[in-house]
């Protein structure tokens, strides 16, 4: 079995305005970079909208209801400083996460051994009740409930490798001993969250915060030595990835130095722990990464890592 690529073109039509790095050049990019590597071994597919009891197993009827009522007809409106809705950004993010929940059907129904989706907006900072860090839905978290409920898979890791935080996940996962989230993000930059102390109801939740300046070999070394034992030991049903690049060298919006060849590392490492565990059950959705350049490479990394 090959690797699914998952996405919809109406993830390109949520507008951030000028000059903000959650732009739509971003995934056209990305999209651009991964259409032009030739492999039989990759398939595209244009997804659906979810359907909205999947976002209600995470998000409250209110939390939706008023990302609704907020989107404007024309011009922009600011939920804050980083979250901005536009005309389309509800359809996006709906096109988004109906593109990870397909990927799951692909890859539980044995169509596909693992997916890949290139989605914006990205998810992993929206909490139950709050958007927030450019995020309107929880994309990774309504996939795995999306999992648990229509496939009865009964444990589901997330590890999130983007540079920042996924506190929407944490929170979500906290008091649920069958979810497991792992994060490696800079420590002391937004959301100000994930400090190891924060270990959810059942030690479900592995928080690695790293300084500014963390490489390869220091990265490397928290995956083997940290969060990788304790993944065999929760042993998935499936693996789902956050995978944001702005961990990347010269992505804008931290401070990390890895380079496309550690999202390489870390991609086939998990798809490793996917075949071991869970019969190679390994579900990707992209989250940050400012840097288009460094951006499209990336993600490239991380499918070539997915390709078996």
């Amino acid at each position: 079995m090959s690797t699914a690529i998952v996405t919809h073109k109406d993830c390109i039509l949520h507008d951030t305005g000028t000059n903000h790095p959650e732009s739509k050049e971003r995934l056209i990019a990305v999209n651009k970079t991964l259409k032009n590597f030739k492999s039989n071994k990759i398939k595209w597919f244009e997804s659906n909208k979810v359907d909205l009891k999947y976002i209600y197993e995470v998000h409250s009827k209110d939390h939706f209801s008023i990302i609704k009522k907020m989107s404007p007809n024309e011009n922009l409106y600011n939920i804050d400083g980083d979250t901005i809705l536009s005309k389309y950004s509800l359809e996006a993010a709906l096109k988004a996460t109906g593109s990870v929940c397909m990927a799951v059907d692909l890859v539980l129904e044995k169509k596909f051994q693992n997916a890949f989706c290139p989605i914006r907006p990205p998810g992993h900072h929206a909490e139950p009740e709050r958007a927030m860090g450019f995020c309107f839905f929880n994309n990774v978290a309504i996939a795995a409930y999306y999992a648990k409920l229509k496939y009865k898979v009964k444990k589901c890791a997330v590890i999130d490798f983007d540079v920042h935080h996924g506190n929407g996940t944490q929170k979500i996962f906290w008091n649920d001993p069958n979810m497991f989230y792992a994060s490696t993000h800079q420590e002391g930059i937004f959301p100000g969250t994930g400090f190891k102390d924060e270990v959810g109801i059942n030690d479900n939740i592995i928080n690695v915060p790293l300084p500014a300046g963390t490489n390869s070999l220091l990265f490397k070394k928290s995956y083997e030595d940290i969060i990788f034992p304790k993944l065999k030991k929760f042993a998935p049903d499936v693996i789902f990835i956050s995978a944001g690049f702005d961990a990347h060298i010269d992505d804008p919006l931290a401070d990390f130095r890895l380079t496309k060849s550690d999202f390489y590392w870390i991609t086939k490492e998990l798809n490793k722990l996917s075949i071991k565990y869970c019969k190679g059950k390994l579900i990707s959705c992209l989250e940050g990464g400012y840097n288009i350049k460094a951006l499209s490479e990336s993600c490239l990394e991380h499918v070539k890592g997915l390709i078996l």
